[in-house]
């Protein structure tokens, strides 16, 4: 699941890149016309997949297409709010990508990256959700409208030349001027569920499959076992 680009840079060594990776969450793009900002789905896929390898000490786990093709989720610091993933695993796998870019009014503080897990179930198999919403902030040196370029310099101050490849973003190109700054945002998201396991039949539980959490959200605990409630003679 390798990001998607923003943008092309003429560059390769100094790209400025705009990284995302999904749940089926509904994402509310920006129309055309308004320069200030953009949205837009950059990739959502669904695939089959088997747990290769599962590194403890990184979260990273290698996963293998249905069609041959690897690739890896890399689990947060706080994966023990995931469903727990073992070697062998069968895995429904969904990835679904936004890239947004929004002119940043002056004087804001600078955007902050957030990372969101949630887990639950999904007819009855272990289902989490992975969300990371990855921020940052460019200042505009130049623009070339006629080559679809833009010179910009992030925290460290390098300039970097990028390609604009998105024609929804040429309405914010030309709006931009020196000195203007964009806060460029990339939601990069997985869902998975564990096909090969299930609850067991004697354990209740509420199906709630893990959704796309908003920054900040806290992620819901799996569902514990219902205990039966007294009848109204005992009470």
């Amino acid at each position: 699941m390798n990001p998607m680009p923003f943008f092309n840079s003429r560059r390769a060594s100094r790209a400025l890149t705009v990284l995302s990776l999904i749940t089926g969450c509904a994402v509310a793009g920006v129309p055309a016309h308004h320069a200030a900002a953009q949205a837009i789905i950059t990739g959502n896929t669904t695939t089959m997949a088997t747990v290769e390898t599962v590194d403890a000490s990184t979260g990273e786990i290698l996963l293998r297409g249905d069609d041959g093709d690897l690739f890896t989720i890399d689990m947060p610091a706080r994966r023990h709010a995931l469903p727990h993933l073992n070697v062998a695993d069968r895995l429904s796998v969904r990835s679904f990508k936004t890239l947004d870019a929004t002119l940043a009014e002056p004087g804001t503080p600078q955007p902050e990256s957030t990372v969101s897990t949630a887990r639950g179930y999904a007819n009855r198999h272990p289902h989490g959700t992975l969300v990371s919403f990855r921020r940052r902030r460019v200042r505009v040196i130049s623009t070339n409208l006629t080559a679809h370029t833009l010179t910009v310099a992030d925290a460290s101050g390098a300039p970097k030349e990028v390609l604009i490849t998105r024609t929804i973003f040429y309405p914010l190109l030309a709006s931009l001027k020196k000195g203007d700054e964009v806060d460029v945002t990339t939601m990069d998201a997985v869902s998975y569920t564990v096909m090969n396991r299930t609850v067991a039949p004697n354990v209740q539980v509420q199906q709630q499959a893990g959704s796309a959490a908003q920054p900040g959200a806290v992620a819901p605990q799996s569902p514990a076992p219902v205990a039966p409630q007294p009848s109204a003679a005992a009470q």
